[in-house]
């Protein structure tokens, strides 16, 4: 199962291989390896390509032993650290970058010029690369919309809108972070050359996974409602809280992901981050548990590799696919765990069982029920869904007495826009200390 497997491999990653060894093992087929390079910035790869997002190493330029360096003047030269780049970025086929400011933007024309990238973004990406003497020939210019196949990987562009600076005064806070950069500009750069010129966010598909890159603390909902990435890296420094249910909101539009990953909260590569900031994080994390309890989060250290597991269908058997995931099995072999038809999957009636066991969990119907749903959702990953394309569902009950108990934590899962529902008292389960079975269907959205 992905989620189990994700804990099991996540805890390997961060408490036993060391940043080194992880970073230069070889991938499986199907597996996706994401490395933080700092506040918005990721290398992802699957050992074939490696796409860089936002890449901003020189922020930890700013950061010395007493303290941080004082910040750059708006007329004043902003140089990239070619020797921080060079330190962490060995290769690049791809930089993707979300908006125009410098710590989006300020490092790709050099790792462009020196790795021979293809920088895709907005306008003012393009001509700020264009500063550093990026040919055309490297630079694919977007505006949002677009969903562009690039052999080992597509990519959707996605319309976004930047985070509600300055008490949301973004638009007239007097600092010329806005508009567009203009053809002509030739490094080196001022920062206030570093200006947004639009926002993107990205649905990277890569090596069977979907990854949703957001670069900011904000998002277009209409644009990010259907989207169904296994991975969120989600915009969550402070600024979120100017949005109204920003976490909320964005988990339910999402389809709750199997992974997700705060990015842009890490204080601009502070080395020791204030109580303020880590308070925030935790907060975060509390979002997401409370609207998208299925969801697990990973904070992510700069430079340590999160490695993610294939992303799997079992039991393929032309169009029509058999979902038995691992420790999920029949109790006869009268039937499947789950049947994928097409964008369409059903699973089978499923109770409280503890995966790997033919044993029903202890605790009542509220344990019982939460335990057939994490079940549920285990064998809609497998088969490439999740719990926001469900369509249907039937619950059975052994005494309807239980109803309530049954749907407070049913509610638990599927928060907003639950799907149609059928509720039937029966006399008797196949597993007779069952006390609730639940089998649904739902269409896989892309």
């Amino acid at each position: 199962m992905l989620r189990r497997t994700l804990i099991l491999l996540g805890l390997l990653l961060f408490a036993v291989v060391p940043s080194a060894r992880a970073q230069s093992a070889p991938l499986k087929t199907g597996e996706l390896r994401l490395t933080y390079l700092g506040n918005a910035g990721w290398e992802i790869t699957d050992g074939r390509t490696v796409v860089l997002v936002d890449p901003f190493l020189t922020q930890f330029a700013r950061w010395t032993r007493t303290g941080p360096a004082p910040d750059v003047a708006p007329d004043a030269f902003y140089p990239a650290d070619t020797a921080l780049i060079n330190a962490h970025v060995k290769r690049a086929d791809y930089i993707l970058i979300t908006h125009g400011h410098p710590d989006h933007a300020l490092d790709a024309g050099y790792i462009s010029r020196r790795t021979g990238a293809v920088i895709i973004g907005h306008e003012t990406a393009a001509n700020l690369a264009r500063a550093y003497d990026v040919p055309d020939s490297n630079l694919i210019t977007v505006i949002g919309g677009e969903d562009y196949e690039f052999g080992g990987f597509s990519l959707a562009v996605v319309p976004n809108i930047h985070s509600a600076l300055d008490n949301k005064r973004y638009f007239n806070n007097g600092r010329g972070i806005v508009g567009t950069a203009p053809r002509g500009l030739r490094a080196p750069l001022r920062r206030r050359d570093y200006v947004e010129g639009g926002n993107l966010a990205y649905l990277l598909r890569m090596a069977g996974h979907e990854v949703l890159i957001m670069g900011s603390m904000n998002y277009l909902e209409r644009e990010m409602e259907g989207l169904r990435p296994d991975v969120a890296l989600v915009g969550a420094n402070s600024q979120r809280l100017e949005i109204h249910d920003y976490t909320g909101r964005l988990m339910r539009a999402l389809g709750d992901p199997a992974v997700v990953i705060p990015s842009h909260a890490d204080g601009y590569g502070n080395p020791n981050p204030p109580p303020a900031a880590l308070a925030d994080r935790q907060r975060f994390i509390a979002e997401v548990n409370a609207a998208s309890p299925t969801s697990r989060v990973i904070v992510p250290t700069w430079f340590e590799p999160i490695v993610i597991p294939p992303r799997t269908v079992a039991g393929r058997t032309g169009g029509r696919q058999v979902i038995n995931p691992p420790g999920i099995a029949p109790l006869v072999p009268a039937y499947s765990v789950a049947i994928r038809d097409g964008d369409l999957v059903f699973v089978s009636g499923m109770t409280g069982v503890k995966p790997g066991t033919q044993e029903i969990v202890d605790g009542g119907i509220a344990a019982q029920t939460r335990q057939t749903l994490t079940n549920i959702r285990s064998a809609l990953e497998s088969a490439g869904a999740s719990m926001g394309d469900v369509a249907e569902c039937s619950v059975f009950l052994v005494d309807m007495s239980e109803y309530a108990a049954m749907n407070a934590v049913y509610l638990e899962f599927f928060r907003a826009d639950p799907p149609a529902r059928a509720t039937l008292a029966v006399s008797a389960l196949p597993r007779p200390a069952a006390r609730v079975e639940i089998k649904c269907s739902a269409r896989v959205r892309r």
